[in-house]
């Protein structure tokens, strides 16, 4: 585990929202016009998902110090939105773990996903349930310390829990499984005026 090149100063009120975005290769926490963490990286891996009514896009980054993270963004047709609360979204979208949701701060979820091999620590964007956006790959530490800084208004380091095995796919660091099931069976998302479904 190393730490990232970068610090996060966290420079936003409470009624303030945070977003994450994706900007000429370069990943970004930011805050109105403030940016909190901004690290550039080297795209290893980046695909695209096509289903109906869902586009989502995943790139795999080997960040400045070497170490990994992968953003995924996720948006719907116009007209749709997700049918669930975020923990049930994740959880179709990520069947091979166990979803803890630990925190939430404005529209910003922060999930533990786990399973008897792999834990992973997930930043997700809300936005309006129309898109969310993905980010994981963290340390417990800088996972934690994200979260409270947005509260504490304080300048930390973040770390990823994952460096590049030469020897491992790219592909294998996106840890989603979108599918038509996610449609079909698992009504993942929903016609804007339908019928709404329960979950946090």
């Amino acid at each position: 585990m190393k730490t990232i090149l970068t610090s996060l100063m966290v420079l936003f009120s409470a009624c303030s929202t945070p977003h994450i975005k994706n900007i000429n290769d370069t990943l970004q926490i930011t805050s109105k016009e403030q940016s909190l963490i901004s690290d550039t990286g080297k795209v290893l891996y980046e695909s695209r998902v096509n289903l109906v009514n869902i586009n989502v896009l995943q790139k795999v980054y080997k960040m400045s110090n070497g170490s990994i993270l992968t953003y995924e963004d996720a948006s719907l047709s116009t007209g749709y939105i997700y049918s669930y609360g975020m923990s049930r979204t994740v959880g179709l979208i990520f069947p091979q773990y166990n979803t803890e949701l630990l925190d939430t701060q404005a529209n910003m979820y922060f999930f533990k996903l786990s399973n008897e091999k792999d834990t992973l620590y997930m930043i997700l964007e809300n936005m309006n349930k129309k898109r969310i956006k993905l980010l994981y790959g963290f340390t417990k530490e800088s996972f934690t310390n994200i979260s409270k800084s947005i509260v504490n208004n304080k300048e930390i380091n973040i770390t990823s829990a994952i460096n590049l095995n030469e020897s491992t796919s790219y592909d294998s660091y996106v840890k989603s499984r979108w599918n038509s099931k996610n449609i079909i069976l698992d009504t993942i998302i929903t016609k804007m005026g339908g019928r709404s479904k329960l979950g946090i």
